[in-house]
């Protein structure tokens, strides 16, 4: 089936606080106060855009700065940068390649995503409307989606629907597509202020009140405008979409005169290289996450070196760091006559301030001790593999192997812990997984209160307890299937060493079994 075939479907989505959350993106301290960006250097200022808080607290677009400020004091002011936000917002048009190719800015806080035979690569339409959510949400975006087959149907339904996300079923018939569309305001048809306001003066304020006309008649009156969006919207008139070019590729390219043959000569080429593309990616806007470096020697052999990093960057200094281990083992042999440095994996950097005063450990980014941690992450993994390095987070579960889940390393804000009850001991050292031990048969003794036995074999030697504390009952949540429940003792051996250990509660059929799962210190 060819691109053309295939039919459309157009995700939109639209950021209502988009120029305020996306300077929040650099300015810390406007996360959680009320924030607006302000227009205007000389005479009154206005307020061009605010964010969530600055909205609960009755600031409003087009207010006087001086009221804003009367209203809510304590509110973070910067001036408006409308070439900034194009520019970002195209930036994360192209970020958004990952769901779909067709990818085009809508106005200037909206995307408009054609995702027509791409949907089934992410589990169906509402798993990929889903996906993208959330990676929104991780980018600290507010995003309203909107899926339908026409771009006006779907920009109307992500800025003016009740409810979102909202879904138009794909070639719906037309009378679903209208009734999707009556109740919203005639502003949603994407018409000049002036053609809306002239439409509300004849109390046509809902795109309802439209159906009832003949085309012509309202033409005839309010002007071709009013008919050619309602036609794109329903999908009488046909609307083109034109995403965003592709760019050119992310690689810089050098070709030697003379061959290079020395371990210095190469490095020295590497570095001039790293430069150029970080220079390119910097005016982009972007950070690379794989390089992929090509060497073509004499005689036509090639040498590869692939280099990853945990999170966009766009510093050559750290990328060269990177590859210094790897060109150890390249081998020029008769030499090398070009080398091609390509940004295989590449990702859109915020633009964020380093704070030179921070202190390593709290808030760690990019001048608080963040780089260093970032550097040894990288190279870490360009090591051991990226899959070898992760971060653990806190899990709500009591199991202990459930209680702790792992991510990427600063790939994600890190979160509060769920809040367990304290006081409880644990051992120092988890086995993973716990590890069954022989125990004697019921009924011939016991270390201690509670059932903890007498004695267990464990790695081929026999463990003599002297004393045990438990039972503590521990379970699995109710809703998975075969949870399992387990009775845990802290028990220690006559030699002094301490031990968890837990008799799995199982049937009433089946013998108990007891696991080792830790070793206190």
């Amino acid at each position: 089936m060819s691109v053309s075939s295939v039919p459309r479907r157009i995700l939109a989505a639209w950021f209502p606080w988009w120029p305020a959350e996306r300077l929040a993106w650099s300015l810390p301290e406007a996360r959680a106060r009320p924030f607006a960006t302000v227009s205007g250097r000389h005479g009154p200022r206005a307020v061009e855009a605010v964010n969530r808080l600055a909205a609960r607290s009755g600031l409003t677009p087009g207010m006087l700065l001086a009221d804003a400020k009367a209203i809510a004091p304590e509110t973070v002011v910067r001036p408006a940068d409308p070439q900034g936000d194009g520019r970002v917002l195209e930036r994360l048009a192209r970020w958004a390649n990952r769901f779909t190719p067709r990818v085009a800015p809508a106005g200037a806080d909206a995307l408009l995503l054609d995702i027509g035979g791409c949907a089934h690569l992410f589990g169906g339409e509402e798993e990929l409307m889903a996906s993208l959510g959330a990676r929104l949400e991780a980018l600290a975006l507010t995003a309203r989606l909107a899926l339908a087959d026409t771009p006006g149907a779907a920009w109307a339904l992500a800025r003016y629907g009740a409810k979102v996300p909202a879904i138009v079923p794909s070639r719906a018939d037309p009378s679903e597509v209208r009734e999707a569309l009556a109740g919203l305001p005639v502003a949603a048809l994407r018409l000049d202020a002036e053609v809306v306001e002239e439409l509300v003066s004849f109390g046509l304020e809902r795109i309802v009140a439209l159906y009832a006309f003949a085309p012509g008649a309202l033409e005839e009156r309010f002007g071709p405008a009013p008919v050619r969006r309602l036609g794109q919207a329903l999908g009488l008139i046909e609307e083109p979409m034109t995403p965003l070019p592709p760019l050119p590729p992310r690689e810089a390219r050098r070709a030697f005169c003379e061959p290079v043959s020395t371990a210095a000569g190469v490095r020295a080429a590497v570095d001039g290289l790293l430069g150029e593309l970080c220079g390119k990616l910097g005016r982009a806007g972007e950070g690379v996450r794989r390089l992929r470096l090509v060497c073509h020697q004499v005689g036509g052999e090639r040498w590869t070196a692939t280099v990853g990093t945990s999170r966009p960057v766009r510093r050559g200094k750290l990328l060269m760091g990177l590859f210094a281990e790897k060109l150890l083992r390249v081998e020029p042999g008769f030499g090398i006559e070009e080398m091609v440095l390509s940004a295989d994996v590449v990702e859109v950097v915020g633009e964020a301030q380093e704070d030179l005063f921070a202190v390593a450990g709290e808030n760690a980014g990019p001048g608080a001790g963040g780089e260093e941690l970032a550097g040894l992450l990288d190279r870490l993994g360009n090591r051991f593999g990226f899959e070898s390095v992760a971060c653990p987070l806190p899990r709500q579960s009591w199991l202990p192997e459930r209680a702790v889940r792992l991510r990427e390393p600063l790939a994600a804000p890190r979160i509060a812990a769920p809040g367990w009850p304290e006081g409880r001991r644990r051992p120092l050292r988890l086995l993973s997984p716990p590890e069954r031990v022989e125990t004697p048969a019921a009924g011939s003794g016991a270390a201690g209160s509670g059932g903890a036995p007498a004695f267990f074999r464990w790695r081929g030697r026999t463990r003599r307890l002297r004393m045990a504390e438990g039972p503590e009952r521990l379970e699995c949540e109710w809703w998975l299937e075969d949870a399992p429940s387990r009775d845990y003792y802290q028990a220690e051996d006559e030699e002094g060493r301490r031990y968890w250990l837990y008799r799995e509660r199982s049937r009433a059929s089946a013998a108990p079994r007891w696991f080792l799962h830790g070793l206190f210190a």
